[in-house]
């Protein structure tokens, strides 16, 4: 699996990194992308974006708070959904 690790037009994320995760994802200063395999009628992995482009260019203070989010949403959401 690959996730972007630039800006660009596919992720949409500002300055993205990578995290320690259960689950391939990346963190920026306005947004978040996991994926994780998940098998459905639309295919075989699902995959979650978080955007907030309210954010400012500058402000680099959210980083934490979309992570932290994402560590308990993402497993949730494949809970909910019936991915193992």
């Amino acid at each position: 699996m690959y996730l972007a690790t630039d800006t660009g037009s596919t992720s949409g994320i500002r300055q993205p990194r990578g995290i320690d995760f259960t689950y391939k994802t990346i963190v920026g200063t306005d947004g978040a992308i996991s994926i994780a395999p998940c098998k459905t009628k639309r295919g075989n992995y699902f995959t979650l974006t978080l955007q907030a482009p309210q954010m400012p260019l500058t402000d680099q203070t959210h980083r934490k708070d979309i992570e932290r989010f994402m560590r308990a949403y993402f497993p949730a959401t494949l809970k909910t959904l019936g991915c193992r």
